[in-house]
């Protein structure tokens, strides 16, 4: 299986769901909630190139990093 179509093939079903629709507000609904999607999933994926490029390239210090959860106690 070709890495871009595992990726890409939830998206396409979403697409593809979208014009299903029997109304246009749930087409406007579908393609909102796949907007949505789709720019959480680019937010991930820049976050990690940049969190592993900072880790190869030395730019990063995790000395002290607590990312949040040992924040609090």
């Amino acid at each position: 299986m070709n890495v871009i179509n595992f990726i890409a093939n939830p998206f396409i079903e979403i697409y593809e769901e979208i014009w299903e629709q029997p109304t246009f507000l749930w087409k406007i609904w579908y393609s909102f909630l796949l907007a949505w999607v789709v720019g959480l999933f680019l937010l991930f994926v820049v976050g990690w190139t940049v969190l592993v490029f900072a880790l190869i390239t030395g730019q990063a210090d995790f000395s002290n990093a607590t990312f949040g959860v040992f924040d609090y106690l």
